[in-house]
């Protein structure tokens, strides 16, 4: 084979390994994408769960205004009170249920696989057996 044929090989080959590269490259910044909007996304939901969480100390307030108001002799609150009852119940729903996605969102903890304790973050040993962290 001659030198020039050679060149052309290698060239090939280094071209392959550069396609490749880039595929791989192309993967972990799709990955890094997704885990950044996962990201916001669970920081948009936090945001929003402490909203309701304000508002829930709120409606709680207000009931307990009102009932007692109520047992003082006031009338006719029966359904300012039913109405915050029932909004108070809706709230909670939603809190459950956004508390519920942003769960299914976070990544969990990782586990060692020889002992089953929780791996420290980003560490290649296994702080607790000691056995080396495969990815």
């Amino acid at each position: 084979m001659g030198f020039i044929q050679k060149m052309a090989e290698s060239a090939k080959q280094l071209g392959n390994q550069a396609r490749d590269f880039s595929g791989i490259a192309g993967d972990k910044a799709r990955d890094i994408s997704k885990k950044s909007s996962e990201l916001i996304e669970v920081t948009k939901m936090k945001y929003e769960m402490k909203k309701m969480e304000r508002e829930m100390e709120n409606n709680l307030a207000g009931i307990g205004a009102l009932y007692y108001q109520q047992q003082s002799g006031q009338d006719d609150l029966t359904k300012e009170l039913e109405r915050l009852l029932s909004d108070t119940k809706e709230l909670e729903k939603e809190m459950k249920e956004l508390e519920k996605q942003i769960v299914e969102l976070q990544p969990g903890a990782s586990v060692c696989a020889d002992c089953g304790k929780e791996l420290p973050t980003g560490g290649k040993y296994c702080s607790f057996c000691g056995k080396q962290v495969v990815d």
